[in-house]
């Protein structure tokens, strides 16, 4: 299986998929701004979001991947005996908790932001619309079990594709169902679950085309059910970590000024754009080969593929790091500043982008790490790391923001919380690297890693550098028409994609001729 020409697969449907997700968000934003009906709509959004990157896309693929891969090991019947098994207790599993969501929505919206507690209005608004969309929960678990065997089997398009059916789904109900009457905030999460029927449905038909089909028993018995469970729980520590990160950030900004909630939730749309760009479409291809390689033995091979990703998803993501930090102010006003947005809320999402930015490399480094240890069938150490990571994050949360309410800094006070959850992915990439070398999961080459991290360092800085002087000498202007701040932003980003490309060509850290091969190599 090669790394490289697989990632590229993932990447390719992942961007499609947030080219159409971002112009989901510019219409939201336009229709919904970052007021009351914005922040009800994004918790709701986020329940089956949470439950959906924790267990049906996080924690249940990177605990399945690995045991379908060794029955697959043995012999595909084998493989598709235990996928049976999972396949039935599955169907019976989601429609419980499906069933038990829509029913205990008040707590969970209760959890998730208790700051609401005493706003009768928008409490009420957000438990409406987080029932409207729970039940995306069921279908989404059922489509990432389907991808799941469709990557065992070496097949990564299908499932890179399905996010995009759910924006499609918000985009066309945004724009149909307030002519009947609809609230824009109902009518995008009435397109949840419609999305979610049209993800199933298509990753149905996508593993029926590979010749996998699967039959449902009433509660059957597998010898590795037992392991799956058991591995569940710490993977979704493990790989959720960012998630339930957010959920703090979430918690903590409902006490905040209201938009709060919408400015972090806008700043990490365009904060998960590389993260799945690099690292969860890396991380989508090197856990199954990783499982492969470990399982027969080949140590040595699987150290050479996860040094390669690791180099490789770095220097993209500092690329991407220097290219946000600098252009942030620019790039919510051409993107956000239309219709209900307005200027401040552009700058206030601006500042919270440049808080998660912060803390790209890191999270993408975890995004890598995290499928060795999976793969070597170690879940407790990303666990662990991802424990101290989310007591960092609660801490500093609340300590930056009663620093900012202390002193007069209440409009900023949410960028504190961005900030926090950086300096929290810090501390899970740091111990996980760690415990790589100290739990002898891979012998990787450090040398040459910090080698390259110099060069990353050197290419950053002079990035940088192109970026705001072009800043300086071309200067961006707020009031131009919206043809000319987008031909700027484009012609700016233009120029540091083309600058940041030569530099790492040139200093040896990407050979972009590898990406153009037709054979897929080993490694990135």
């Amino acid at each position: 299986m090669a790394i490289l020409k697989n990632s590229v697969i993932v990447a390719f449907w992942t961007g499609m998929s947030r080219i159409l997700g971002f112009a989901r968000d510019l219409v939201i934003a336009n229709k919904l701004g970052a007021g009351m009906a914005a922040d009800a709509f994004f918790v709701a959004l986020m329940l089956p979001n949470l439950f959906r990157r924790l267990f049906a896309e996080g924690a249940f693929n990177v605990a399945f991947v690995p045991i379908v891969a060794r029955h697959k090991g043995k012999s595909d019947a084998a493989a598709m005996e235990f996928a049976h098994a999972v396949f039935s207790w599955l169907i019976v599993v989601v429609a419980g908790v499906t069933l038990v969501g829509v029913l205990a929505m008040p707590l969970l919206v209760g959890i998730l932001a208790s700051g609401w507690l005493d706003q009768p209005e928008k409490f009420a608004l957000a438990v409406e619309l987080g029932r409207m969309t729970f039940p995306y929960l069921g279908l989404i678990t059922i489509a990432s079990f389907l991808g799941a065997m469709c990557n065992t089997f070496g097949k990564f398009a299908a499932f890179a594709m399905v996010p995009a059916l759910l924006n499609i789904s918000i985009l066309v109900c945004l724009f149909t169902l307030p002519w009947a009457g609809a609230h824009p905030a109902e009518a995008a999460a009435m397109a949840v679950p419609l999305g979610g029927i049209a993800q199933a449905a298509y990753m149905l038909w996508a593993a029926r085309r590979l010749g996998l089909r699967f039959r449902i028993a009433w509660l059957p018995k597998h010898a590795d059910l037992k392991t799956l469970l058991l591995r569940m729980g710490p993977a979704a520590v493990g790989v959720g970590v960012l998630q339930l990160s957010l959920i703090v950030d979430n918690q903590v900004a409902s006490y905040l000024q209201s938009g709060a909630v919408s400015y972090l939730q806008y700043a990490n749309r365009f904060y998960q754009l590389p993260m799945a760009l690099i690292g969860i479409a890396v991380a989508t291809v090197l856990l199954p080969h990783l499982s492969v390689l470990l399982g027969k033995g080949d140590r040595a091979g699987a150290a050479l593929s996860f040094t390669r990703a690791l180099s490789g998803c770095l220097t993209l993501a500092v690329g991407a790091t220097v290219g946000l930090l600098v252009l942030a102010p620019e790039l919510m006003q051409v993107t956000l500043r239309h219709g209900e947005f307005s200027d401040f809320a552009a700058q206030a999402t601006a500042w919270a982008m440049m808080g998660y930015v912060i803390g790209l490399p890191a999270y993408i480094v975890s995004k890598v790490t995290a499928p060795a240890f999976f793969a070597n069938e170690d879940p407790m150490s990303p666990v662990k790391a991802g424990g101290y990571a989310l007591l960092v994050n609660f801490v500093l949360n609340v300590l930056f923001v009663v620093l900012a309410m202390r002193y007069g800094y209440e409009n900023i006070a949410h960028v504190g919380i961005a900030v926090a959850t950086a300096i929290g992915g810090y501390v899970n990439a740091g111990l996980q690297w760690k415990w790589l070398k100290s739990k002898g999961v891979l012998v990787i080459d450090r040398g040459a890693l910090w080698a390259d991290c110099v060069r990353m360092m050197g290419v950053g800085v002079v990035l940088a550098g192109v970026l705001l002087g072009m800043k300086v000498v071309v200067p961006y202007l707020p009031e131009a028409a919206l043809v000319v701040r987008m031909a700027w932003l484009g012609g700016v980003m233009a120029v540091g994609l083309v600058v940041f490309a030569v530099m790492v060509q040139g200093v040896g850290l990407l050979r972009w001729g590898d990406y153009l091969r037709k054979k897929g190599v080993q490694g990135v």
